[in-house]
This record gives C-alpha cells, structure tokens and sequence, in this order.
C-alpha cells in the first residue's frame, strides 16, 4: 500500500506533458508575433505624424512669410513672393530671411545649394481675389496656397536626375507633382493676404 501510495505522489509531481509544453510555446508564439507586429504599425504611424507635423509648421511658416510680405505692400504687385501669377511655384531661398522652398528632414530651411538634402519641399500660388488696380487703391487681396510635400515611403521623385526641391523647376513639373498622390504626401493651407493702404 504504501509503495502504491508513493507512485501516485510521484506521478502528481512530474510536471508538465511534451503536449501541454508544445500548446504552451505555441500560444508564447502566437503573442509575440502580434506584438510585434502591433510595434511596426505605431512605429510607421509615428513616422507618418512627425512628418505631417513637420509638413504643417513649414506651411504656417510660409504663412507668416507671405503676411509679412504683405506689411510692405502698398502699390501695384507685392513684394517677394506675392505676384498674383495663379501658377505653382517653388520659391527661391532668400538668404536675407533664411527662408526659401526646400526643408530638412527637421524642417529646417536650406539654400539652393543644399538641394540634395531636402526632404520636404514647399509650393506657393497666388491668385487675385480683389487686384490693387480695381476701384480704390490700398485695397488689393490675394489668396496665398501653400503647399508642402514629401515622399512617400519606397518612393523616388518624379525626375530621378534631380531633386525633388529643384531650384529650376517650371509651373509645369509643379503641377505635375500636385498630380502624383500615389508618389508624394501633401500639406496644404490657404491664407488671405491683403495689400495695406497708404493711408
């Protein structure tokens, strides 16, 4: 009786089966992976909401430029920026305000230059709402859109013998970035820009 006794004791006490152990690894496994894989996507949205916070303090940036342009403008077409063209352009760097079309990847401006390490880049259009030579002077007002793209993931620019900010690019290779969504994220913003009066 008491050797029958002690085998069951023994037997209570050896642990776990190779099944139960394999069933145990395997739900370790499967936990792990969707972990993991949960740590890629907050890694990738990371990411993507740096560069779209990036992307919208460049565009308030060139706000606050075309509104200062427009403290000075008093007659005819406004200074810097502001010439009522309607076209997407990429405005030259301007070394007296350190400011101009290309961005680091911190958004930090660069000169036309340093073209090579731009990893944003910005348009502006501006389009007449009300122009200076109509009615009344002083009374001039121009809708200024900003535009600030970047690459999309795996992707190249459009012309993959220059930049994507390049300093020679025509209103027809702007467009034509508008265009490619597929290729390029975007940041927009608008702002009224109104000419001073002379009184």
């Amino acid at each position: 009786m008491s050797t029958r006794s002690a085998r069951k004791r023994l037997g209570r006490r050896r642990g776990y089966t190779l099944v139960e152990l394999m069933m145990a690894l395997a739900l370790f496994a499967v936990a792990v992976v969707g972990i993991i894989s949960m740590q890629k996507v907050a890694v990738v949205s990371n990411a993507h909401a740096k560069n779209v916070a990036i992307a919208q303090r460049i565009a308030q940036g060139w706000a606050g430029q075309l509104e200062m342009d427009a403290t000075e403008w008093q007659v005819g077409f406004g200074p810097g920026w502001l010439n009522g063209s309607n076209l997407w352009e990429r405005p030259p760097y301007l070394g007296a305000r350190q400011f101009g079309g290309a961005f680091d990847a911190l958004g930090n401006p660069l000169r036309d230059t340093e073209l090579s390490r731009a990893a944003f880049c910005s348009h502006v259009r501006t389009t007449w709402l009300f122009p200076s030579t109509m009615g009344m002077g002083g009374n001039g007002t121009l809708r200024a859109e900003i535009r600030v793209f970047w690459l999309r993931d795996g992707e190249a620019a459009l012309d993959s013998n220059a930049s994507m900010c390049a300093a020679d690019q025509t209103a027809i290779e702007a467009n034509a970035i508008g265009l490619s969504t597929t290729r390029y994220r975007f940041v927009y913003q608008t702002v009224a820009v109104r000419q001073h009066s002379r009184i």
